[in-house]
């Protein structure tokens, strides 16, 4: 398997002069705490909630209690609702919940047999899951390009965006989106899919990172690497030797 390099601050600088005026502007972002696997692997086998010096990062607390109490939408998340310029994980997946609820809802309507297989493909839902996140960071403010809607972005990557070469970027999922927008699709054939079911998918699953292109192509695009055990969303990445930091959504 190719691995990515990982380099140190001090040596990527050294190798490439062109970015050295831009370092200070990197120092803040750079010493963002890059992500511990062995704490990462222990949060998840305890069951605990895995916190960083930028609060916490994964819950793997009672994901599936986390939910909208009784299927009511919250009121904070209607289209009407005032923009924050706070990202909320909570808020931002409840919102992806309920919106992918009468999305599938829709869909399942669709009278046509192949123009339904594609809404309900992998590729249809995923460009609803990225139309979706995209609206709720304009409502929120916080919407500053595409590459400032991830979740995490890697070292590497962060420099490049700050090149504004953002044609070297991929907005990747961590997990590949076709294995947990499929559990939805199936148990929506089956008239048995909950907003509770959804939620808990998503906040399980639903991570992106910014990564280069490099970075990119030394990942598996729709599968998890062998060994992975359907929990740990962080797997793939880890496997492939790459870190990644939270994303300062700036850029």
């Amino acid at each position: 398997m190719k691995r990515v390099t990982i380099y140190k601050d001090n040596e990527l600088l050294a190798e490439f002069p062109s970015i050295q005026k831009a370092a200070h502007f990197m120092k803040v972002e750079l010493g963002r705490e890059r992500f511990p696997w062995k704490i990462i692997n222990k949060g998840i086998h305890d069951n605990e909630i895995y916190t960083h010096t930028n609060g916490i990062v994964y819950s793997f607390i009672k994901i599936n209690k986390l939910g909208r109490p009784n299927g009511e939408p919250s009121k904070e998340n209607q289209y009407s609702s005032p923009k924050t310029n706070e990202f909320s994980r909570l808020e931002f997946i409840e919102f992806l919940s309920k919106h992918l609820e009468e999305i599938l809802q829709l869909k399942l309507e669709i009278s046509d047999p192949r123009l339904k297989q594609y809404h309900l493909s992998s590729k249809g839902l995923g460009d609803d899951l990225y139309f979706l996140t995209e609206s709720y960071h304009r409502q929120n403010g916080l919407y500053n390009g595409k590459y400032s809607m991830t979740d995490f972005i890697t070292p590497q990557a962060l420099l490049v965006l700050q090149q504004k070469e953002k044609k070297k970027l991929i907005f990747e999922h961590i997990v590949p989106k076709n294995l947990y927008l499929k559990m939805l699709v199936d148990k929506a054939y089956q008239g048995n899919l909950t907003y509770e079911e959804i939620y808990k998918v998503l906040m399980k699953y639903y991570y992106t990172c910014t990564v280069t292109k490099e970075e990119d192509e030394s990942l598996p695009s729709t599968q998890m690497q062998d060994g992975w055990d359907g929990h740990n969303p962080f797997y793939r990445y880890q496997s492939a030797g790459i870190e990644f930091i939270e994303n300062p959504k700036t850029y």
